[in-house]
């Protein structure tokens, strides 16, 4: 386990290396920093956005339906996680 968390901590700086050396995901005529991909640091934001962009036509109510049942998975995971650990903890003892 020890390995893989080593492999992925190595990988995610590689990544993360990568993208801070080729700049990418940055416009050159936008030097606001590491703020630039925030539309409200970017004057005339409206300009950079194509009439095609993807719009969705599901409702508000079912995105927060999504997140508060997400929000919900993960709480019974760590739950269960959690629970697990202190039954080897007192099954050790």
């Amino acid at each position: 386990m020890l390995t893989i968390t080593i492999t992925m901590i190595v990988v995610v700086l590689l990544c993360a290396l990568y993208i801070m050396a080729g700049q990418l995901g940055l416009q050159d005529e936008l030097d606001f920093g590491a703020g630039a991909y925030f539309y409200a640091d970017i004057p005339n934001y409206q300009k950079y956005l194509h009439d095609g962009a993807y719009r969705t036509e599901i409702p508000y109510w079912v995105y927060v339906a999504l997140f508060l049942a997400w929000g919900w998975l993960m709480y019974r995971l760590l739950s269960w996680i959690e629970g697990r650990g202190n039954k080897k903890d007192h099954d050790a003892q």
